[in-house]
């Protein structure tokens, strides 16, 4: 299946612009010189809507859907029981080695997550 490619919503990207763009203008009027406040509320102008853009795709790229967050927390309480386990005296050898085997399947799937992951949920193999 093919993902289409992370675009960052544009209500948000709209958001961070208008807030950057009062932010670096007021501050422009306010601590600038008259002489050079001109030339940087222009260039404001121009650069304000590119990084907010860029923020805004970052924000959008650090944006993890809510299955997904859960499933990776259930394999890592998993693997930590798991550790708790092995590390355990009293546990036979031949459990321990079945953990071992569980504990390594459970951290392929934790480090594939992100590629198993769908809108559907996760795709078991």
């Amino acid at each position: 299946m093919e993902d289409s490619p992370k675009i960052a919503p544009q209500g948000l990207q709209a958001s961070i612009t208008a807030g950057l763009g009062t932010f670096a203008t007021a501050s422009c009027m306010k601590w600038l010189p008259a002489e050079h406040a001109q030339y940087w509320v222009s260039a404001t102008t121009l650069l304000v809507p590119v990084i907010g853009y860029l923020v805004a795709k970052f924000f959008y790229s650090i944006d993890e859907p809510e299955g997904l967050t859960q499933y990776k927390a259930r394999l890592k309480r998993d693997m930590a029981s798991q550790k708790k386990i092995m590390k355990d005296k009293n546990v036979s050898e031949d459990v321990k080695k079945n953990v071992r085997e569980k504990y390594t399947s459970t951290m392929l799937k934790l480090a594939s997550a992100n590629q198993d992951y769908t809108a559907q949920g996760v795709v078991a193999d």
